[in-house]
């Protein structure tokens, strides 16, 4: 998850959708890892990065239903 063009100035719907979509394109096959694309630093919102987890947990369970 990018955290300087979504984490920091998105909305949480855009990091919901963003969150599903890497789960749709690094799922299949298995082994997937999401994760910010480095850190979660200080500027990002912390209702992003609750909305990264919420999705993640919602939709990141196999069978992946992203």
């Amino acid at each position: 998850m990018d955290c300087s063009h979504l984490m920091t100035p998105g909305t949480p719907e855009e990091v919901a959708a963003a969150t599903r979509e890497a789960l749709r394109k690094g799922a299949p096959g298995g082994g997937y890892i999401l994760s910010s694309s480095n850190s979660i630093h200080s500027t990002v919102k912390p209702e992003n990065y609750t909305a990264m987890l919420s999705t993640l947990r919602r939709y990141g369970r196999y069978p992946v239903s992203a």
